[in-house]
């Protein structure tokens, strides 16, 4: 990626920017994929279980994406950016768009799955969020044909379980992947705090 695409993206004069596991710009079918989505700073086991671990659930191409916005972080800079692009090498495909919420990001990866932990899926709920009601944005994302595998995520000294979260009538957007199948109790944030 250069700078001009850097700023494609930012300026949504393109959806996204593909990567095949060696690094190198290939453009592959987004749609029917099992996508886990993240800021990764830093990339860590923890993002690379919980794919594999969801790959074993849904028979869906599996890819990493990274959004340059997104609803609780500053934009990522071009620097920061290539950083992070650079820790998925030989790890699989990766996207980078400019889609912060998931309504966007159903209409670039149509009929996919989203992997998501605890904390996104409670965001997910919570008309802060939005514009307007929560429920306009899940109606898109159904139109896309597309849903949500939810792990549970080690929270301030407790593992939260997805089981307990209120979807508000959407639960058949929200398939749960048990602590079972998936338990990593690792964040970016530690990491970050422990540099």
């Amino acid at each position: 990626m250069n700078k001009k695409i850097y700023a494609d993206l930012l300026n949504n004069r393109i959806k996204f920017y593909s990567y095949n596991d060696d690094l190198k710009n290939e453009n592959y079918n987004l749609n029917n994929s099992l996508i886990l989505s993240g800021s990764f700073n830093p990339l860590h086991e923890g993002h690379i279980e919980l794919l594999k671990a969801s790959s074993k659930e849904f028979k869906k191409n599996p890819l990493f994406e990274i959004s340059i916005k997104n609803v609780d972080k500053s934009e990522i800079n071009f620097n920061d950016l290539m950083d992070r692009i650079n820790q998925f090498r030989s790890l699989g495909k990766l996207v980078v768009t400019n889609s912060e919420k998931f309504e966007e990001k159903s209409k670039i990866f149509k009929e996919s799955i989203f992997v998501i932990g605890y904390d996104t899926a409670l965001r997910l709920v919570d008309n802060k969020y939005y514009n307007d009601d929560f429920r306009r944005s899940l109606k898109i994302i159904e139109k896309n044909n597309c849903s949500f595998l939810v792990s549970g995520r080690f929270i301030n000294k407790k593992y939260k379980k997805p089981n307990n979260i209120n979807f508000e009538g959407y639960d058949y957007l929200f398939n749960i992947l048990s602590e079972e199948k998936f338990r990593i109790d690792i964040s970016s944030t530690e990491l970050r705090r422990l540099r």
